[in-house]
């Protein structure tokens, strides 16, 4: 068989999966998918905005970063010593309304902000280790 009849067995397979199941697909999108996606967006600019504040905190003297949570969203406050310089996302409020209630002493120096978050270290069998291998790289 051809690289074109295998591509026909594909999309008459396709074709036939899409009619069996899609309904089912559409309901457990409507019901649950925009949520995650939208969740995922929303984890995504949160992170784009950390990288940006620890990158502008590292710019400066004595700069250090403070997350905050207004109207329930996350925000980082970027610090140059203990005047605050910057906040990512940008926020309507002034600096002294978002900063009100919130602990100073958790802000984390811009030299402690470029390590790697939890859970993204090595992946795949070598990083778990082995029955009967040690973890880790293969010892020549």
């Amino acid at each position: 068989m051809g690289k074109v009849g295998k591509a026909a067995v594909v999309v008459v397979a396709s074709a036939k999966l899409a009619v069996k199941y899609g309904p089912q697909a559409k309901i457990a999108w409507d019901k649950g998918g925009k949520q995650a996606a939208a969740a995922a967006t929303q984890r995504a600019r949160t992170m784009t905005s950390r990288r940006k504040a620890f990158a502008h905190a590292a710019t400066v003297v004595d700069g250090s970063v403070l997350k905050i949570a207004p109207d329930g969203t996350t925000a980082y406050v970027v610090f140059s010593g203990e005047q605050p310089i910057a906040a990512y996302p940008p926020q309507d409020l002034g600096f002294p309304t978002l900063l009100a209630h919130v602990d100073l002493d958790r802000r984390v120096p811009a030299e402690q902000g470029s390590r790697r978050p939890r859970g993204s270290g090595p992946k795949g069998p070598r990083a778990l280790g082995r029955p009967g291998r040690p973890a880790g790289p293969p010892h020549a």
